[in-house]
């Protein structure tokens, strides 16, 4: 049986609110008002630490002079990505769809408390049988070692990558012998061979 993994964060769900103010309901969470200098150093510091540090959401904080407990804000952060997280329009009809003929995974970049716990608010957690996360194996889209990880996970004779980025995601699986499917409104005509391309979640199986 083939397996498709499907990235998670702008392809499965997505946030019902601006980032910004995700951010600012988890400051305030801790009881932070916090400013637009605030969010813009922390946000800065989030990415500087994504992919080496254990826990990015508190090692970002303390790069801050926000004065929070790391750990404190870390959980705010869980909590409060997993609340604003929606699931995107016709995500449960493609797994439907998909159920059965092919082994379903995820494959996200974060992390893995938060991928994990968006997951579980929305009620997709149990629509696949595995949940890769960079966090998780020490390797990130684009690298290589992501994917190897993700076929360790789930044993297959051919394998699908659904995701929202082309040169991030989609591509680095395609050079990894998978096919590649990319959603968008905004969707490339030029994709090279192995890539299929489709306007909504909602079309992906029509290329499978």
């Amino acid at each position: 049986m083939p397996t498709c993994y499907f990235d998670l964060d702008g392809t499965l769900v997505e946030y019902d609110a601006p980032f910004a103010d995700v951010l600012s309901d988890a400051f305030a969470a801790v009881g932070v008002d916090a400013d637009r200098t605030l969010l813009e150093t922390y946000s800065e510091a989030f990415f500087d630490v994504l992919g080496d540090a254990d826990d990015p959401f508190a090692a970002a904080i303390d790069r801050t002079d926000a004065g929070v407990d790391p750990a404190a804000f870390s959980d705010a952060m869980v909590r409060t990505e997993a609340e604003h997280t929606v699931v995107v329009d016709g995500a449960d009809a493609v797994l439907d769809t998909l159920s059965g003929e092919w082994r379903l995974g995820v494959l996200t970049n974060g992390f893995g408390p938060a991928q994990r716990a968006k997951l579980e608010t929305v009620g997709l957690t149990d629509r696949f049988e595995s949940v890769v996360v960079s966090g998780e194996v020490g390797a990130r889209k684009p690298e290589p070692a992501i994917y190897r990880a993700a076929e360790g996970r789930l044993a297959a004779d051919s394998y699908v990558f659904v995701a929202d980025d082309l040169e991030r995601d989609v591509l680095p699986a395609v050079d990894c012998g998978w096919r590649g499917v990319l959603v968008g409104d905004d969707v490339n005509p030029s994709v090279p061979d192995g890539v299929e391309t489709v306007r909504s979640l909602a079309d992906v199986p029509t290329v499978l």
